[in-house]
């Protein structure tokens, strides 16, 4: 038999021979089993969940890439007084807006 101790909100993880005297550190949890193939971090109640970190990080950084590309185009329509563009590119952002908070949520509510 074995224990299996992580620390919470990562992927460590402490595999302990049952007759070994450890004592875990402050941070550390006893889990219910080991780490699975993949990118998983342990929570506090002891099981592991998808690291959406990653996902979350590449999402912001497409988003913010393309608001910078509107805001750009929005500025230049305006500075130039063309206000069909201008319009056109201000609903650009608010459908750039909404598809980020949808995709989001899909990848805060995955694997839950």
């Amino acid at each position: 038999m074995k224990k299996i101790y992580a620390v919470v909100g990562t992927a460590q993880q402490t595999i302990v021979a049952d007759a070994v005297q450890y004592n875990p550190q402050e941070n550390e949890v006893l889990m219910q089993t080991e780490r699975p193939e993949g990118d998983y971090i342990a929570k506090s109640d002891g099981t592991w969940e998808i690291d959406k970190t990653p996902a979350l990080d590449a999402l912001t950084t497409e988003y913010r890439a393309e608001k910078a590309n509107l805001c750009e185009a929005y500025t230049t329509a305006s500075m130039s007084g063309d206000t069909k563009t201008a319009e056109s590119v201000a609903q650009d952002m608010a459908d750039l807006d909404e598809w980020f908070d949808e995709e989001y949520a899909k990848i805060e509510g995955s694997a839950e």
